[in-house]
């Protein structure tokens, strides 16, 4: 076998692949065209309308979508599960044959309304176990409402030092608005380029948080980030009392009250146990009494707890879906059972990142410990904005909704899954299933081989597939039929993506003529990497000619396959965990 040589060859161009038969030399580079072989079959990828609705977070798909049940997957507000959904229609909005108001018509001071009240409180402490030396309230204004409160609650003067850890976009935010009422102290494990992919350990928090602090501040689950803390924070030996903002991962998971020395929780309803409109905080009674003199009512918890949780109009509706959710969270086998669906979903999602050979990655390391359940952010093509677009047109069409939703950070390179509890296993199914189907039509193979010695060239590499040389194994599983004639022991095969991912080309090193031959046979379009042909529908062939006017009308979109929305059998299924 000759020397290896870590060199890369330069690539030919669109003029070169699509030129008339001819040789051309250019040094070792020796581009035979075959009059005989077929053209490419994968032409570049599609050009998407810029105004089209999925790029601006539409969740209104075309109404050529196959199926009337959409997958939404966003971060929040989202869906709740379905048997909530129809219990809030049958409770909520009763018939005028029944005779009752539901929660939306009743007084806040109502009977009926206390019964709803104090079941949505029993239940919520059911679910998870909360001591009772906790109190739990139904506040308003939302996690920002908190983020103020918690602050204004807890340091009487607002000259106060509190510890905030800081992972990201929501504990910066918190870290923001507290700062008005009181002296944050920040641990941050926030990178110099604005890029957080890890919680600062917990001896790091220990050796750093203020001892004289009134409390130390945690995102127990960061949205933006994909990070979250599977479990809480140990209790400090300087027994600072622990705030969590656990907005987006409540009820999906167990919470150590007492031994992590939980102080306060907020949960914002609209992603794991209602609308929005209400927020819940469970806070430590010894924590009370505390407030600046300046804090407004609505936002003293003192106040309102002495006032039965309706010291101004309590949200009614709002807190009966609460209740109707913790209902069905108990009887699907409480927070336990929650937290195993969380994490097989989590990791369906994980797995078809990690195995896509690098065309999807996320920014979140498996073995940091730290990927979020809850939302699962990934890139695709390394951000490469085209087929990202295509990826967000696709997913729309097919009634797969809320992967980019319009937020007041900017727009992301990644896309996010938001796993929710009314996200279900097989819903996440769809998703992967798609991923691994619209990797597979537009990835390259990534494989190493020795290259002989006396090749000079350079070729630029820019990245996860795009424009990337990489040399196939000898003997690995070819792309194309057909090759120059030469034996096969003689062949060295280079696959290369010189159109960016979709136009792929194979060159040969003829040991004997030493010299380099391209040759574009290829084969039906294979997935190397799942092992498995691709479809020849029209939702899996690209259309050269094909671009998206500016004028063209939503429904004019739509590209769909009928059998997208099939449920799965055999091995596909539930794990057994879930079944």
């Amino acid at each position: 076998m000759a020397p290896t040589m870590n060199v890369l060859l330069e690539a030919p161009s669109h003029d070169e692949i699509y030129a008339p038969p001819r040789h051309q030399h250019a040094g070792l580079l020796n581009i035979i065209h075959d009059p005989n072989t077929p053209q490419p079959q994968q032409p570049p990828v599609k050009t998407i309308d810029p105004d089209h609705p999925a790029l601006h977070g539409s969740l209104t798909p075309p109404l050529t979508c196959p199926t009337s049940k959409l997958l939404n997957f966003s971060p929040g507000p989202t869906n709740l599960p379905p048997a909530v959904e129809s219990e809030i229609q049958r409770r909520c909005f009763p018939p005028p044959s029944e005779r009752r108001l539901g929660s939306m018509a009743l007084s806040h001071r109502s009977p009926e309304f206390g019964s709803i009240l104090n079941d949505a409180l029993d239940k919520t402490r059911r679910v998870m176990q909360i001591p009772p030396e906790y109190d739990i309230l139904f506040a308003q204004g939302g996690g920002h409402g908190q983020f103020a409160a918690v602050p204004m609650n807890l340091c009487p003067t607002g000259t106060e030092v509190a510890s905030y850890v800081v992972n990201g976009t929501w504990s910066k935010r918190a870290v923001d608005e507290a700062s008005k009422y009181c002296r944050p102290h920040v641990i941050s494990s926030v990178e110099d380029d604005g890029s957080c992919a890890a919680y600062p350990s917990a001896d790091r928090i220990k050796g750093e948080v203020d001892p004289s602090s009134a409390f130390l501040y945690v995102c127990s689950n960061e949205t933006v980030n994909g990070l979250e803390l599977h479990r809480l924070l140990p209790k400090l030996a300087s027994n600072v009392p622990l705030v969590v903002d656990a907005s987006s991962d409540f009820t999906s998971k167990t919470i150590g009250w007492r031994e992590s020395n939980v102080g306060v929780l907020f949960a914002c309803a609209s992603k794991n146990i209602g609308h929005p409109g209400v927020t819940l905080v469970v806070v430590r009674k010894d924590l009370l009494g505390r407030a600046n003199p300046f804090t407004p009512g609505f936002l003293n918890y003192e106040t309102n707890i002495l006032a039965d949780n309706v010291w101004n109009t309590i949200p009614t509706f709002n807190v009966d879906v609460v209740g109707i959710m913790m209902g069905w969270i108990l009887d699907n086998g409480g927070v336990d059972a929650m937290e195993r669906m969380s994490v097989a979903k989590s990791e369906r999602m994980y797995d078809a990142i990690d195995d896509s050979g690098g065309f999807y990655v996320t920014p979140v390391n498996r073995e940091s410990g730290y990927r979020s359940r809850m939302n699962v952010p990934f890139r695709v093509a390394d951000g490469d904005e085209a087929l990202t677009d295509l990826f967000l047109v696709e997913c729309w069409e097919r009634g797969i909704v809320g992967l980019r939703t319009i937020t007041p950070f900017g727009k992301s390179m990644n896309l996010r899954a938001s796993l929710y509890h009314g996200v279900s296993y097989e819903e996440v199914m769809v998703l992967t299933g798609f991923m691994r189907e619209f990797a597979a039509r537009h990835s390259v193979p990534k494989a190493q081989a020795e290259v002989p010695e006396g090749i000079g060239a350079s070729m630029i590499n820019k990245g996860m597939g795009m424009n990337k040389g990489v040399i196939a194994e000898h003997g690995s599983p070819p792309l194309f039929d057909g090759s120059p004639e030469s034996s096969s022991d003689n062949l060295f095969e280079l696959s290369m993506s010189p159109m960016g991912c979709m136009d792929l080309c194979v060159v040969r090193f003829d040991k004997e003529l030493g010299m380099l031959h391209n040759a574009i046979k290829p084969k039906a379009p294979y997935n190397v990497h799942y092992n498995v042909p691709l479809g020849s529908s029209p939702d899996n062939v690209a259309d050269p000619s094909f671009t998206l006017p500016k004028n063209f009308k939503v429904n004019q979109y739509a590209r769909v396959s009928d059998d997208m929305f099939v449920r799965p059998v055999g091995r596909d299924s539930p794990p057994p965990s879930l079944r």
